[in-house]
């Protein structure tokens, strides 16, 4: 839901939009298998391969994920990890990873149950290594603890404000 609201925020100042949910998607996990050190491309056939397009199309890029266990969850967990054929290609190989043209930004939105959050802080060298991998800066954040909390988060009005107003400022500036 806060991925949402982000999204319609960017959209609301003119920035184009695509959802992209992993565990819709079907890819597998990386292998290390070595075969993207050749060519900065993950050998694997699966929906990975409409992930990397998308990546290195993006201007900008929101990450989210609810936080388990000190970490995102699996399926962006295997996402980041096949993301390996991009750090190849930008740092063995040093080639671009994208195309696009001036600053990418990277945002990382999060959600927990609970009430501790410094597991948003456990899990944030991964993804700043991810947007690093995939040639984007780490730009702003979003954090919301005790999501198993009432109420809701569609009922906390001021959640999905900051959500509309993180996505507006990353489509603007």
């Amino acid at each position: 839901m806060l991925l949402e609201r982000v999204l319609a925020g960017a959209a609301a100042a003119g920035a184009q939009t695509e959802l992209m949910v992993l565990r819709k998607l079907g890819y597998e996990s990386c292998r290390h298998c070595g075969g993207c050190d050749r060519a900065g491309q993950c050998v694997v056939q699966d929906d990975m391969q409409q992930v990397y397009s998308k990546v290195r199309a993006a201007q900008h890029l929101v990450l989210a994920s609810p936080i388990h266990f000190a970490g995102v969850s699996a399926e962006t967990k295997a996402m980041i990890d096949r993301t390996q054929a991009l750090w190849v290609a930008k740092y063995r190989l040093r080639a671009p990873v994208s195309d696009v043209k001036g600053e990418r930004r990277g945002v990382f939105v999060a959600t927990c149950g609970g009430d501790d959050t410094r597991v948003f802080e456990w899990a944030g060298p991964t993804v700043r290594a991810f947007f690093n991998s995939t040639g984007f800066r780490y730009w702003g954040e979003l954090f919301e603890a005790n999501t198993d909390q009432s109420p809701p988060v569609s009922n906390r009005p001021d959640v999905l404000a900051r959500a509309e107003e993180l996505g507006g400022k990353l489509a603007k500036e």
